[in-house]
């Protein structure tokens, strides 16, 4: 039997043993839904399947998920019509939140290659003071690319003609867009043309020199083959024997036709 001094203290133990019991569940308890801060949430637009890049997005292509509030940045979207249409360009993965890093539009964004009109290609060509304009070009100033080369077998005659005509200038060196009110000398020139005349153009370089002139912006006509100028560095005409009349003979000396009458050792000429 358990005398009346043990019960006692049995029974403090037992009281002290359920205030602490209870001290502890106050302590680790979770506090109620309406005792903890609240967590706010807001709709952004997610990627609905993975999107790759380069690709335009389609409004199948995109979700709206409740997104913590706190957790959104300024450059998310909250609106799906402002994602559709847009290039995505990096690879965005499903249930990805979208923003204005990973998707552009298609037009005025700071991607070069995407102001690109379909089935065009910027080339870009190295230029020097003189083939370019004085340093008077500047981007969306339209050209013409005009080639000179040697003739073939000719030391001192050199043909030029004109490639191609009224080509865009995308960006002088690496500006799309010149602010400077001065002549700047550049080093390159990137233009706006075809495959078919970006090939002609490379030919031509490898055949001998490029030389751009400027046009005026208003200017579009262009002109036609027999108008392009054709011109040759002449050396002086030799004199050409076109035909043989008894004792004389007819010679044609640059654009002049000349009469060549002989008799005995003496010859005499006389223009047509």
């Amino acid at each position: 039997m358990l005398s009346g001094r043990t019960l006692m203290l049995l029974l403090i133990s037992l009281v002290l043993a359920s205030g602490a019991v209870f001290i502890a569940n106050k302590l680790i308890k979770p506090k109620s839904e309406g005792e903890g801060p609240q967590i706010e949430y807001t709709r952004v637009v997610v990627a609905a399947a993975d999107i790759a890049q380069w690709n335009t997005v389609n409004e199948i292509d995109l979700i709206e998920k409740s997104w913590p509030k706190d957790a959104v940045t300024q450059d998310m979207f909250t609106d799906k019509g402002k994602v559709i249409g847009k290039i995505a360009v990096v690879k965005i993965f499903k249930d990805e939140a979208l923003n204005a890093h990973r998707v552009v539009d298609s037009k005025g964004s700071n991607v070069f290659s995407l102001g690109l009109p379909e089935h065009m290609r910027a080339l870009t060509l190295r230029i020097n003071d003189v083939s370019g304009v004085g340093g008077f070009l500047e981007s969306d100033n339209h050209v013409d690319v005009l080639a000179s080369k040697k003739l073939a077998g000719a030391t001192e005659q050199t043909v030029t003609e004109t490639l191609i005509q009224d080509i865009k200038v995308l960006a002088v060196d690496q500006e799309t867009s010149s602010e400077i009110k001065k002549p700047v000398v550049v080093r390159s020139v990137t233009l706006e043309m075809t495959p078919q005349q970006a090939e002609t153009v490379l030919n031509a370089q490898q055949q001998g020199t490029i030389q751009l002139a400027l046009r005026n912006p208003t200017d579009r006509n262009l002109l036609t083959k027999p108008e392009l100028v054709t011109s040759l560095v002449p050396s002086l005409p030799l004199p050409k024997v076109v035909e043989i009349i008894g004792r004389g003979f007819n010679v044609i000396r640059g654009m002049t036709p000349s009469k060549i009458q002989c008799k005995g050792s003496v010859c005499s000429e006389t223009q047509s």
